[in-house]
């Protein structure tokens, strides 16, 4: 098999990867053409984290990673009762508009990680992704709420941007519930 990674946007050549792993036979193999340095190390770091091993062959600005005998993906390697939360305290990832991309980029690849969170907690100006659909990143969020994902606006917040009749995506969450998730059980990961 031979899957052509190259122009995509990071971090879909991991992901991308994954995927065609995932579709291969024991016995078969995996060509993976790159032509970003980054995704060719994303790549490799990806593998090894898989104890998989693979060869790299550089012609002049591309690279091949082929893979042999592959072993077998994990299903899942969370605990069941364990689930995790995604606690969003802006609307992007960093400043500006490498920030936004960020953000945009991480909610999109958000369904594809074997473990996505069930819960998104958004405070301080996150909750403005909910209530525009012009917002970057909006369709990224309506996506995840489709799936399944339990979204949560701080209406505090929604109440200090005057958003509250605007909510779009989710529902409005209470400190009191973001608190108790934030010290529940749950894994959180905060961007």
């Amino acid at each position: 098999m031979k899957i052509d990674c190259r122009d995509l946007a990071c971090p879909r050549p991991v992901i991308e990867t994954k995927k065609a792993l995932e579709e291969l036979s024991k016995d078969e193999n995996l060509q993976i053409l790159l032509n970003s340095q980054t995704s060719k190390e994303n790549v490799m770091r990806f593998l090894k984290s898989l104890n998989i091993e693979f060869e790299t062959k550089d012609i002049e600005d591309e690279s091949i990673i082929s893979i042999k005998n592959k072993m077998p993906l994990q299903e899942n390697q969370y605990n069941n009762d364990e689930f995790n939360v995604l606690f969003l305290k802006s609307d992007k990832v960093g400043e500006g508009e490498l920030g936004q991309n960020l953000m945009v980029g991480f909610l999109k690849t958000l369904k594809d990680l074997d473990n996505f969170p069930k819960k998104i907690l958004c405070v301080n100006n996150s909750v403005l992704i909910n209530t525009d659909s012009s917002h970057i990143a909006f369709e990224a969020m309506k996506e995840l709420e489709h799936m399944g994902v339990e979204i949560y606006s701080c209406g505090a917040c929604l109440e200090y941007f005057g958003k509250t009749q605007e909510l779009k995506i989710g529902k409005i969450g209470n400190a009191y519930e973001i608190l108790n998730e934030l010290f529940g059980k749950a894994k959180i990961i905060s961007l």
